[in-house]
């Protein structure tokens, strides 16, 4: 069995992890470069990367299987050639589709508006504008469906194995994990007589996490080769638990009247955590984002029942502007970044002093230059509140849950670190059995 790493060893995301034998081969996750981060890639490049990838060692037997739904793991996945099958989890695969069925509405409503404006109007420019964003929607189209013929496996109940998959002498097991995207996995990859466990992106510190160990000590057993992420090696940051995260947040909460959430659509616990500090601050919250309400949507459908309520919302929605009810009670409106006008015209004359904003995302893409050139929006969100608070914790496993994944597996062969930033190496980790020679990146 051969493993070869076309990127991700040296960059976090981007990753694509090629794992074969004589007959057979899959690929873990086939990611889209991070804005900020690695070498920067056109898509005309990522398409001859990937056409280049499928045209060298082909094999009888083929599939591509994603441990989650981030961008910096599943992003060209529409650039996969129609032979091959994709995999992903069942909860992952909704997500995705509620995504892209939210872009497509997005473009339609936005052609609507440009059709009505420019009816009259012989612009040229205007004419060839709009010409392009009509373009848009089949392309959108055509990756809807890509997604839809994908395979799944269902996550399975508590204290059950889950179902392994075959591609040609390969063996696929997924086990699910915590991260700050919804339905992630971990994978155990078995062929010729040799185990590899895949980690993907993980954290032992969200409501989810608890199952890690267990998960860790009761099947990733006789291991040949871990492959592990290492996003938080060389970060400094201090990985507290979901449950801090929503105390921190009621009490800003409690302090201030108007207050805006800056989160992800679909990061579950995350969500779980703003609801439940709305809920010990006793504020009705509120979103305006239709891909937000369809995720939580989706989230309370599958997740409210098994999760005791953990995962069930109910938000209210809002349009533009604040109510009455919400002028007079107070309200926590949860944003996402491209909701910055939104988030405006709601606390639009509304007291200042009494408005907040909790930025509950990575601080980073604020702070970090070449994260500010790439995507500028985030720090335009942070800097358009007088008040501001960061209350965040990391989708990703710290430093200490690192070393005690790896002394609990103990490869025999080698482990291998992705998804971690340049000159980082796992040796930095303090592991308490002899590493001898098995870190080989």
């Amino acid at each position: 069995m051969d493993i070869k790493i076309h990127r991700g060893l040296e960059q976090i995301g981007g990753c694509i992890t090629e794992i074969s034998t004589a007959t057979s081969r899959v690929f873990i996750d086939m990611g889209q470069n991070l804005p900020g981060i690695g070498e920067p890639t056109t898509p005309e490049e990522d398409r001859q990367m990937v056409e280049n990838i499928f045209a060298q060692n082909r094999k009888d037997h083929q599939a591509v299987f994603y441990t989650h739904t981030h961008e910096d793991h599943i992003g060209l996945f529409s650039l996969v050639p129609d032979d091959v099958p994709q995999f992903i989890g069942e909860g992952a695969k909704e997500i995705m589709i509620a995504k892209y069925e939210s872009i497509i509405e997005a473009i339609k409503l936005v052609n609507k508006v440009n059709r009505f404006k420019l009816k009259n109007d012989d612009n040229p420019v205007q004419k060839s504008s709009e010409e392009r964003a009509d373009s848009v929607a089949p392309n959108h189209n055509a990756i809807l469906q890509r997604l839809k013929d994908f395979n799944t496996w269902e996550r399975p109940k508590p204290h059950t194995a889950p179902r392994t998959i075959e591609v040609g002498d390969i063996s696929i097991t997924p086990f699910f994990c915590s991260h700050s995207a919804y339905d992630c996995y971990m994978l155990l990859i078995e062929a010729d007589g040799k185990r590899i466990w895949h980690t993907g992106d993980f954290r032992e510190h969200g409501y989810l996490g608890k199952g890690l160990m267990p998960t860790i000590k009761h099947f990733a057993t006789d291991i040949d080769v871990l492959i592990t992420e290492g996003t938080m090696l060389d970060r400094h940051e201090e990985c507290i638990h979901e449950r801090e995260i929503s105390r921190k947040m009621a009490k800003v909460m409690e302090a201030f009247k108007y207050v805006v959430v800056l989160a992800s659509s679909t990061n579950i616990e995350r969500l779980a955590s703003i609801k439940e500090a709305t809920r010990i601050a006793k504020k009705d919250y509120y979103i305006s984002n239709r891909f937000m309400r369809k995720t939580m949507s989706i989230f309370t459908r599958r997740e409210a029942s098994i999760s005791k309520g953990l995962f069930d919302f109910h938000p209210k929605f809002v349009k533009f502007d604040a109510n009455a009810t919400m002028r007079k009670r107070g309200f926590v409106f949860i944003a996402t970044v491209a909701q910055l006008s939104n988030a405006q015209y709601i606390c639009n004359n509304l007291e200042p002093s009494e408005v907040v904003l909790i930025y509950s995302t990575w601080g980073g893409y604020y702070k970090d230059p070449e994260q500010v050139k790439a995507n500028p929006r985030y720090k335009y969100f942070h800097d358009a509140f007088a008040n501001v608070v960061d209350i965040h914790t990391s989708g990703h496993a710290d430093c200490n849950t690192l070393a005690r994944v790896i002394t609990a597996i103990n490869p025999k062969e080698s482990i291998i670190g992705i998804h971690k930033d340049p000159g980082t190496s796992l040796k930095s980790l303090d592991i308490s059995y002899e590493l001898k020679e098995i870190v080989k990146e």
